[in-house]
């Protein structure tokens, strides 16, 4: 073996070890939230919502600890480095990826509606809006902080000792779609496509603004609108699954992607260097 594919070999270990250490956590924490979280016929229940925002903060605490823990003792960087600066500079970048999600979704029930699908409210205004709160944070903290911040975050960057550009993006979003099949314990062609369209798209704003947040507000809102929409009994669609997944992932998913990709992010979205 020569110097050099020496060098590659303990670089691809170095990755390896470090894509594992961050993911291990994520996994068993998964694993203790779905224990925690006790099932319900009405998903919708405050109190049921209420446990599993207590066990997401537990869980985005462990592995943000973690991920820091990584970045100073594996990499000797500081966890903003590794794709995780401040709120106070992210939130705008946050705002910016849920709209890029919630406008043309919100436009597409819209049209939905004009042919005869409509999306009803079948709940009174206070339960609506509590129920969307509840949801919103609890999918913040149990998947979409996370989530990001080990795949977008920590993830892409240990990959990106063997690789780089639209390399690392894929190697995360394989590495993402696996997570997603084992967690599942499903192999669905048509869930794991949408687990890899979320990686590359996710994966492709870290790579545009070196940080998880665009990509945590997109993921926030994806995941609430799905939840409500699909499985929470405060609204109800009329039209189809297959609708459904048009208006909540086909179409906010190309125009997000035709939006950054045409676009770019507004300066002053991006926080300051």
């Amino acid at each position: 073996m020569t110097p050099r594919q020496e060098g590659s070999a303990r670089r691809g270990v170095g990755a390896a070890w470090r894509v594992a250490a961050a993911v291990l956590p994520l996994w068993v924490g998964l694993a203790v939230v779905t224990v925690v979280v006790p099932p319900h016929e009405n998903l919708s229940d405050p109190a049921t919502l209420a446990i599993r925002i207590g066990a997401g903060i537990a869980l985005s605490s462990v592995t943000l600890l973690v991920i820091a823990l990584l970045a100073r003792c594996a990499d000797g960087t500081r966890i903003a480095d590794v794709g995780l600066p401040s709120m106070r500079g992210g939130w705008r970048l946050a705002v910016w990826g849920a709209l890029l999600w919630a406008v043309p979704a919100a436009g597409t029930f819209g049209v939905l509606a004009l042919r005869g699908s409509p999306l009803r409210v079948t709940a009174p205004a206070a339960e609506l809006w509590q129920t969307l709160g509840l949801v919103l944070v609890a999918v913040l903290v149990t998947e979409a902080i996370p989530e990001e911040a080990v795949f977008r975050g920590y993830v892409t960057t240990a990959l990106g000792r063997i690789t780089r550009g639209w390399g690392t993006v894929v190697a995360q979003a394989v590495a993402f779609v696996l997570f997603a099949g084992v967690i599942r314990q499903g192999w669905d062609p048509t869930d794991l496509s949408l687990f890899l369209a979320m990686g590359i798209g996710f994966g492709y704003l870290r790579m545009l603004t070196g940080s998880i947040w665009m990509s945590v507000g997109f993921h926030t809102a994806f995941q609430t609108g799905t939840q409500l929409v699909l499985s929470h009994q405060v609204v109800e669609f009329a039209g189809s699954t297959g609708l459904s997944m048009l208006a909540l992932g086909m179409v906010p998913f190309t125009v997000a992607a035709i939006v950054v990709s045409g676009v770019g992010i507004p300066r002053w979205i991006l926080p300051p260097r």
